[in-house]
């Protein structure tokens, strides 16, 4: 007999026996000529093997003789008829419990006991192919051991109610066991990650303090009296500290990287802008080494991108790291160009190349790791965390990209990376090619290095002008001398100011002795700059260009050389003004003013004040035209307003500001930043800290009051001590009419500006209202907070107080953080009324001058 299930209820039947009691049973069936019970025992005893093995999902009995107990209850009787296993595996001896059903419960934790009664109770119910339920029962030495309780209902009577029910207990003690220990090595684990957090927060607050100890020193520094040289270098070092903290912030929260709670922002940035101030943090490293350091953005490059600048300038600053890390002689090129993705969505493709040691084949795939690197030596040369390209591959996922590898060892690397970027609606497309205002001009480049050499003639040759590109500093002075002698000399000399003689600086000495015929512009690195600048000055070198070169330097370092002849000048002058002549008493001490203002009452208004004054006066109707006007002219002040249509005051300071970092790159004197005035109806102390933010100088209130202006101006010629910025009182009264021109006249001072004035609001009274309704119906609050904003400035001109007031109401409503346009409708409608009620008599004063 091969039968597993009996083999305990033998113990039981034939005592301590067991099998060979059975054998002896069967062999005297057999012999009194029961041969056919016998069979007929061993096939049910078969069948009865494959349904418990069926029943309780073992795959063998080695499982169940180790630690199961088949039981049968007999639920009349209320005891337990076979099967009496389970008090051995509990440790108890058979006569220590009763068979009864009744005993058995008792052994179980009082906490599981209810549980497994209402299973039961279900499972009798719904007449399920079985119960289960993990209880702990309590074992002989008093501890609580953990079973798997399996039942099923194996009979019933006639009326449907159970009459008994196989039990299967299955010690799982082991496993739970393992389980809990499972659960204490997550709660260490868990405990560990929270000791963990709690020494980075206290390393992120001790790092973060002397970083913003150092950036903070440096704006103090930044505000002090500085030329263009100094002025540069310290904000290269803040820029570089800003970027320092932003990657050790990146760092000390890799485990949010990690996680996938890492989040990259859209916003609209200059891609060349990102991209060579990332490069340039780490110029100096590289010049100090000798390499070549070179930017070379493609053409097809959008010029404004929306996606996380922060983020794409880190990976730059991570990757050209590495490669200047790991490269003793040659050059480093950053390339970007355009790329089409899968779905055929634009991927800004990014590829840094080195001629340093390279990367061996079987170690390319691990540096992307974090905390790998292929540099693996217990003496390494480079050292580093080896965390850096895989944070930046994390970065690159989270931006819709990927990074690889291109890499033979000893052959220098390329690093790719590709980011999805999507271009900004306000950008104009990359086909669309302005008009070139060098064209036909013809350029010398003498560069030694061929990448930096080749990079450079692109950018001539996509402003128009025809370049050559010479290595031999002889065959370049011979190209000049045969130019010249045909009378055709070149109109722009670029020269590496590194290249040694007769190159460099003695081919600048030779230009100057020999007739200076072209306009020149000499090519620094940053580590010599400081030395070969005060050498330019002595050699009247004007304009220069300071590796790595980008196209907007290029294209001023250009316009500086049309208009100094590659010369020193005192000042640099790019445009000059066509004005009306003014009697010489009112020249004394005139300005040139580029004013900013896009509502033609406020224009007339301000340009009556200035010219008044004798100071020499450009409009421009939005912040984009004044950053084009400011680009080919020079002035001396600029009138800004804060809220235009196209692109406002504070976005306008801000691109003048970045114009001026570019003059000061290539001048090779000085360069006194333009003094900025805001101008704006809004008279909070946080207006003023955003305009001194984006680097405006002053700040005078709306309506204009001309000694307010006046003592502006004052300031920016340096005619007033103090830099305080001054927000002028608006007084105001409630006058019985609406509106109170007698005020307006004592701050105007001239009855006919006045009226002029007058004149002009109420021939544009209907579209400023219209317009303000459209917005509304359009609900479009942006629209409807500037005309809002432009209507309040326009009223309180004329002290209207009450329209005034309406207008500033409609304004704030439109920027709450609940919108309620219902409320904004109501508030127009008020508006209207008080416009109307005003009108009459600003007519009326108009006509006749009469003040109600």
């Amino acid at each position: 007999m091969k039968s597993r299930l009996l083999q305990r209820q033998l113990q039981e039947l034939f005592g301590g026996e067991g099998d060979a009691g059975f054998r002896r049973w069967l062999e005297t069936a057999e012999q009194q000529g029961q041969g056919e019970l016998v069979q007929a025992i061993g096939k049910l005893v078969e069948r009865v093997d494959a349904a418990y093995l069926a029943y309780t999902g073992l795959s063998n009995w080695n499982t169940v003789l180790s630690g199961d107990a088949l039981a049968d209850w007999n639920l009349r009787s209320g005891t337990i008829d076979a099967g009496r296993h389970w008090k051995e595996m509990l440790g108890y001896s058979q006569a220590e419990i009763e068979d009864g059903i009744v005993h058995w419960q008792r052994l179980v934790h009082p906490d599981d006991l209810r549980q497994l009664q209402s299973r039961m109770a279900a499972h009798v119910a719904s007449r399920d192919r079985w119960f289960e339920l993990e209880c702990r029962l309590r074992a002989r030495d008093g501890s609580w051991r953990w079973f798997l309780v399996r039942g099923a209902v194996a009979a019933r009577e006639a009326s449907g109610e159970p009459a008994r029910m196989l039990v299967l207990q299955r010690d799982i003690s082991q496993s739970k066991a393992g389980e809990a220990d499972l659960i204490a090595a997550k709660e260490a684990a868990e405990s560990a990650n929270k000791a963990r957090g709690a020494f980075l927060a206290n390393m992120s607050h001790e790092i973060r303090t002397p970083m913003n100890g150092i950036i903070g020193m440096t704006e103090l520094a930044l505000d002090t009296e500085l030329d263009a040289e100094q002025r540069h270098y310290l904000k290269t070092v803040k820029s570089s500290a800003e970027s320092l903290l932003t990657i050790v912030n990146d760092i000390l929260d890799f485990s949010k990287i990690e996680a996938g709670r890492m989040e990259v922002e859209s916003v609209a940035f200059l891609v060349e802008d990102v991209i060579l101030e990332a490069v340039r943090v780490l110029a100096v490293n590289a010049h100090r080494k000798g390499l070549e350091l070179v930017v070379d953005v493609r053409p097809e490059v959008p010029l404004r991108m929306l996606g996380d600048p922060t983020r794409l300038r880190q990976v730059v600053i991570n990757l050209v790291g590495n490669a200047i890390k790991f490269t003793e002689r040659g050059e480093v090129v950053v390339s970007v160009g355009v790329d089409r993705g899968d779905g055929g969505a634009d991927l800004l493709h990014v590829a840094v190349r080195d001629t340093g040691i390279g990367v061996p084949q079987d170690k390319q795939r691990a540096i992307f790791d974090a905390f790998s690197q292929a540099d693996v030596s217990t003496t390494r040369r480079f050292g580093g965390t080896g965390l850096g390209l895989a944070i930046c591959a994390k970065l690159v996922q989270l931006m819709g990209g990927r990074v690889w590898l291109e890499s033979a060892e000893g052959r220098g690397s390329v690093f790719h990376f590709t980011v999805g970027l999507r271009v900004d609606p306000g950008t104009v497309p990359p086909a669309v090619v302005a008009a070139l205002p060098y064209r036909g001009r013809r350029a010398l480049v003498v560069e030694d290095c061929e990448v930096a050499g080749r990079c450079l003639l692109g950018m001539l040759e996509r402003a128009g002008i025809q370049a050559s590109l010479v290595a031999d500093p002889v065959q370049a002075a011979a190209a000049m001398n045969k130019s010249r002698a045909m009378d055709f000399p070149f109109d722009y000399l670029l020269v590496d100011a590194a290249m040694a003689a007769p190159g460099g600086m003695a081919m600048v000495e030779s230009w100057r002795h020999g007739g200076q015929r072209e306009r020149i512009m000499v090519m620094l690195t940053t580590e010599n700059q400081r030395h070969d600048l005060g050498r330019l000055r002595e050699l009247g070198v004007a304009v220069h260009l300071v590796k790595p070169v980008g196209a907007g330097d290029l294209e001023v370092a250009l316009g500086l050389a049309e208009v100094s002849g590659g010369g020193a000048r005192e000042g640099v002058e790019l445009d000059a003004f066509d004005v009306p002549d003014v009697p010489l008493a009112s020249q004394v001490g005139g300005l040139r003013v580029l004013l900013v203002e896009d509502n033609p009452v406020n224009q007339e208004l301000a340009l009556r004040l200035l010219e008044r004054r004798g100071h020499q006066v450009k409009v421009a109707n939005n912040g984009a035209e004044a950053v084009d006007m400011f680009d080919q002219g020079s002035f001396d002040v600029i009138l800004m307003d804060m809220q235009m249509p196209v692109m406002g005051g504070i976005e306008a300071t801000e691109a003048i500001r970045s114009h001026e970092m570019r003059r000061s790159w290539v001048i090779s004197h000085e360069l006194k930043p333009i003094y900025i005035i805001a101008m704006t109806a809004n008279v909070m102390e946080s207006d003023r800290e955003r305009c001194i933010a984006a680097g405006m100088n002053d700040y005078v209130a709306k309506p204009l009051r001309p000694e307010v202006l006046y003592a502006a101006l004052a300031r920016a010629s340096g005619e007033e001590p103090g830099i305080a910025s001054v927000i002028g009182p608006v007084v105001v009264r409630t006058h019985a009419s609406g509106i109170d021109l007698k005020s307006a006249l004592d701050n105007l001072g001239d009855a006919d500006l006045l009226a002029t004035m007058a004149g002009m609001l109420l021939g544009e009274w209907d579209g400023h209202l219209g317009n303000l309704a459209q917005a509304l119906a359009a609900r479009d609050p942006v629209a409807v907070r500037l005309h809002a904003h432009t209507l309040k400035s326009l009223v309180a001109m004329f002290h209207a107080e009450g329209a005034r007031r309406r207008s500033l109401e409609i304004e704030q409503a439109v920027m709450a953080e609940n919108l309620d346009w219902l409320a904004c409708e109501a508030g127009f409608a008020a508006l209207r009324d008080e416009m109307a009620r005003i009108r009459p008599h600003l007519q009326a004063f108009v006509e006749t001058r009469v003040m109600p």
